[in-house]
């Protein structure tokens, strides 16, 4: 099983939060458990010395840093036109 279904409540409590985690947390960290936000906090080590404090050492829960809205559209490609 991916990581990503082992915290995919987590993962989507972190999308349907987001706008407002934004508002003053770009940048910081926040610690989720299923659906609930146990917290923000200013690095990833506090972060999860606290998630280990409330959830205890074998608890699930995620540690993400809040993201920003990405500027403009981002993509690759390898399909250039080689100027004559």
């Amino acid at each position: 099983m991916a990581t990503t279904e082992h915290l995919k409540t987590e993962l989507e409590t972190y999308e349907n939060n987001r706008q407002k985690l934004m508002v003053n947390g770009v940048g910081r960290y926040v610690l989720i458990q299923g659906s609930s936000i146990l917290g923000i906090w200013s690095s990833y080590e506090d972060a999860l010395k606290a998630g280990y404090e409330k959830c205890g050492v074998d608890g699930k829960f995620l540690v993400k840093q809040i993201q920003g809205p990405v500027d403009g559209i981002q993509f690759f490609t390898r399909d250039f036109a080689c100027p004559v």
